[in-house]
C-alpha cells in the first residue's frame, strides 16, 4: 500500500509543480518584489529629502541666512532663482509674522517633492532664539520638546512589547499559510473531479484501492503546497534583509511562529484537503465542487475578515473561540501569537481539536470517496452523503 501510495504522490507532486499556474505562482512575487527591493531606497530617498537650497524675503529683519537658506531682498528676485533652479523653494516672512505666524512658502512643485517645513520651522526657532536670554539647555528643549516613547499595559499591569511591528511576520506567514493550504486544496479538488469527468479515476482503482489513491493525493499535493509556502517566505526574508526594513525586524523572536507554524500547515491542509476531497467526489462537475467547496474558503478567510477584532482584543471571546474551531485555528493562532502572551494549553486544545478533526474528516472523505467516486452524472445533494457513508 505504501509503495503505491508513495507513487501516486510523487505524479501529483510533480504534475502541480510543472503546471503553468504553479510556476507562476512562486516566479510573480519574484518579479513583483525585486524591483521593488532595487528602486525602493532610492525612491524613498527622492520622497523624504527636503529640499537643501532654500531662499527667503524677510520682511521683518530678523532673520540670518546659513548654509541652506539663502537671503533674497524681494519677492521678484527669489521667483527667477527658483525658477532658473537655483534654489528649491523660497519663503516671505510678511511684516506682522511675530503677531500671526504666517510663512508663505513658494515651490515648483512635482511628483516626488515634498514641502520642506521641518527645515523651515527650526530655521525660525533658530533666529528667534538666537538674541534670547534663554539658557542653553532650554533652546535644546524647545528645539525639540519631546522624544516620545509609549508604554502599554497589559490587565495584569505589566509591560508589553511593541506590537505593531512585531505582528508583521505572523500575519504575513498566516497569510501565505493560508493561501497556500487553499490553492493546494483547490489543485487536489480539481484533479479528482479532472479524473472523474474523463474516466481515469476507473482505471487508477482497477489498481490501487482508493484509499491509496486518495493518500497519495494528498501527500503529493500538500508537498507541493509546503514547497510554495517555503519558497514565498524566502523569498519575503530575502526582500526584507535587503532593504531599509531589516533594523526593523532584527529585534523580532521568529522562532516559535516558524515552529507551530509548520503543525498548523500541516493539519490545516489536510484538513481543507480532506474537506474538499469530500465535495470533490460526489460532484459531477466543477461548478458543483466549487459551491460544495465555498462554505471552506468562508471558513478559511474568516480570520481576515476579522482581523480588526483579533489586534484590537487578542484575548476577547472571539479570538478565543476562532483558535478553537479547526478551519480558522491556523491562522488565527499564528496572528494572535504575537499579540498576547496565549497560554499553552489553549495553543495545545487548537492542536489537539485540529488533530482530531483531520482524522474525523480523512476517515470521512476516505468513505465518501470510497463509495462516490464512480458515480458520475448526478448531481451532489446533501441528503445522499449519509448513503455514502453506509455502503
Amino acid at each position: 500500500m505504501l509503495r503505491k501510495t508513495l507513487v501516486v504522490a510523487k505524479h501529483e507532486f510533480l504534475a502541480t509543480v510543472k503546471t503553468k499556474g504553479f510556476i507562476l505562482t512562486l516566479i510573480l512575487p519574484l518579479v513583483i518584489l525585486l524591483p521593488v527591493m532595487f528602486t525602493s531606497g532610492y525612491v524613498m530617498q527622492i520622497a523624504t529629502d527636503s529640499p537643501r537650497n532654500i531662499g527667503f524675503v524677510d520682511e521683518t529683519g530678523i532673520l540670518q541666512p546659513d548654509g541652506i537658506f539663502t537671503r533674497f531682498e524681494d519677492i521678484g528676485d527669489a521667483e527667477n532663482a527658483l525658477l532658473n533652479s537655483e534654489i528649491k523653494s523660497f519663503i516671505t516672512i510678511p511684516p506682522d509674522y511675530l503677531e500671526t505666524g504666517r510663512v508663505v512658502l513658494y515651490s515648483t512643485g512635482g511628483f516626488f517633492s515634498s514641502a520642506p517645513t521641518g527645515l523651515v520651522e527650526t530655521f525660525l526657532i533658530d533666529n528667534l532664539l538666537r538674541d534670547s536670554d534663554v539658557d542653553e539647555t532650554l533652546v535644546d528643549r524647545i528645539r525639540c520638546p519631546a522624544e516620545v516613547e509609549q508604554i502599554t499595559l497589559d490587565e495584569n499591569g505589566e509591560v508589553e512589547e511593541k506590537q505593531e511591528v512585531r505582528f508583521l511576520i505572523p500575519y504575513a506567514v498566516a497569510i501565505l499559510m493560508m493561501l497556500s493550504i487553499m490553492t493546494t486544496s483547490g489543485y487536489l479538488m480539481q484533479g479528482i473531479v479532472a479524473e472523474k469527468e474523463n474516466k481515469t479515476v476507473e482505471i487508477l482503482l482497477s489498481s490501487l484501492s482508493p484509499e491509496e489513491l486518495l493518500t497519495g493525493k494528498l501527500i503529493g499535493f500538500g508537498s507541493a503546497g509546503l514547497l510554495q509556502i517555503c519558497v514565498w517566505i524566502c523569498l519575503g526574508i530575502l526582500v526584507v534583509s535587503s532593504t531599509s526594513l531589516a533594523a526593523i525586524f532584527q529585534e523580532i523572536q521568529v522562532s516559535l511562529i516558524m515552529i507551530l507554524a509548520i503543525p498548523y500547515f500541516i493539519l490545516g491542509y489536510l484538513l481543507f484537503a480532506g474537506s474538499m476531497a469530500c465535495v470533490a467526489a460526489p460532484a459531477s462537475t466543477m461548478k458543483d465542487a466549487q459551491q460544495g467547496a465555498m462554505i471552506f474558503t468562508m471558513l478559511g478567510i474568516l480570520p481576515i475578515m476579522l482581523l480588526g477584532v483579533i489586534i484590537a482584543a487578542p484575548d476577547s471571546v472571539i479570538a478565543r473561540v476562532l483558535t478553537y474551531i479547526p478551519y480558522t485555528a491556523p491562522a488565527t493562532t499564528l496572528m494572535r501569537i504575537t499579540l498576547t502572551g496565549i497560554p499553552v494549553y489553549e495553543i495545545a486544545a487548537s492542536l489537539l481539536i485540529l488533530a482530531i478533526s483531520v482524522i474525523v474528516v480523512i476517515r470521512l472523505s476516505a468513505r465518501i470517496f470510497r463509495n462516490a467516486i464512480l458515480m458520475s452524472g448526478k448531481k451532489i445533494r446533501l441528503r445522499d452523503i449519509p448513503g455514502y457513508l453506509k455502503r
